[in-house]
Parts: structure tokens; sequence; C-alpha cells
């Protein structure tokens, strides 16, 4: 039978057709990049041991630190192989996930980078804080300061960046905060607005790790 024109369709169920083709769209996702250097222990031995020789040569600066030891944010500049190479990695995870963000035809964006060291012992850790006038931030961990049976700890963990959901948006059933588990050689970068904070080490040997924030130069 023909429907006369401007009738509803009774055969149309938007309930169950909502149920089926509802769109869900991601608005304002935060992006944390991370990778795991395999065969760095040659590196990571000489990393470890320019900042803990430093370390016990220099007085820390005072920042999220509580406790523990951090270097003035030159570690760039100190020279050799083994921070060349590190540089030219922290250089490469910023390149790829700037590209993995924004697309090819943002690939010649140029940044500025600085970076410094950062010795953790026992009883230490980081309150939460960010990073202001960089893009990116990062965390390159040289030794994680763990012996064979220790337990995991001192966890980086991120804060859900938008406050107000913490309270109102089906609390305690949704994440509030992102736990990254460290290991020697991993490399994580993240968007400098993130609020993140380090949980307190409990290991008996020192966690050694490079911290480092990249600008987008002005014209990028």
């Amino acid at each position: 039978m023909n429907k006369t024109p401007g009738t509803p369709d009774c055969s149309f169920d938007p309930i169950a057709d909502m149920d089926e083709n509802v769109q869900v769209e991601p608005v304002f996702p935060t992006p944390i990049f991370w990778y795991v250097l395999r065969g760095a222990d040659g590196l990571n031995t000489t990393l470890r041991d320019l900042i803990l020789e430093r370390e016990r040569a220099t007085q820390s600066i005072a920042k999220s630190n509580q406790g523990g030891w951090q270097s003035a944010p030159d570690l760039l500049q100190w020279g050799g192989p083994a921070i060349a190479t590190l540089e030219r990695y922290l250089n490469t995870v910023v390149r790829v996930a700037t590209l993995r963000l924004l697309g090819p035809a943002d690939q010649g964006v140029e940044f500025d980078m600085y970076a410094w060291a950062a010795v953790n012992r026992k009883g230490h850790y980081n309150t939460i804080h960010v990073h202001p006038m960089s893009t990116w931030s990062g965390v390159y961990y040289v030794d994680i300061g763990l012996e064979p049976g220790e337990s995991p700890d001192a966890q980086l963990e991120f804060q859900h960046p938008v406050t107000a959901a913490l309270m109102t948006f089906f609390p305690g059933r949704l994440h509030s905060a992102r736990l990254v588990q460290p290991e020697n050689g991993m490399i994580i970068l993240f968007p400098s607005y993130l609020q993140h904070s380090v949980r307190m080490h409990d290991g008996e040997a020192p966690r050694v790790c490079v911290s480092f924030n990249a600008h987008e130069r002005s014209g990028g």
C-alpha cells in the first residue's frame, strides 16, 4: 500500500535505531606516546654513571622533587657520545609524535629542547605539577632502580586534565588517573599541560631518569 505523503513511517523505531546507530566522538583527547628502546643497556650504563657523578658534584635544583636530586636543565650541553645519542632519540620521538598527531602537512615543525637529570632514592617522590611554556614534555628512564624480586613502584601518574569531570562525570567509575609503570629504556611523551606526579620510590637502588621539554619554535 502506498504511504500518504506527510504521514509518519510507523515501521521505523527510533529507540531501536538510536541503540544501534548512536555516534560517539572523543572530543579533546589527550595523547600520551611511549616507546621502549631495546638494546640500550650500554647507553643506560654510561648515562647512569654520568648522572650519578654529576649528582655527587652539584647541589640539587628544588622543583617538584621531594627529596632526591635534580640537575640544572643543561643536560644536553654536558657533551659526549652518550648525551648526543640520547638527544637524537628524544628529538626523534618528538618528531614522530608530532607527525602522528598533526599529520605530514606539519612535518616541518621545529622545536627547542632542554633536559635535566633526576635521581630518586628510597622514600623520594615528585608532587603533582605541569611544565608550563612548553609543547611536549617527557621522561627517559635510564635505570628504574629496582633489584630482582622487588615489587614495581614509583609509578608515573597522569591526572585527568578536566578537573570538573572528577566531581560530576561518573566519579569512582571512570578513571581519574593513568598510571605508567616505568622500565629501563622507556620514553614517555605527553602534552606539557598534563598534570603528573611520581609515586614514592621504595627500591634500594637509585632511580635515574632524564626529563625534557620541547617547545615549538615561533613560526613553526
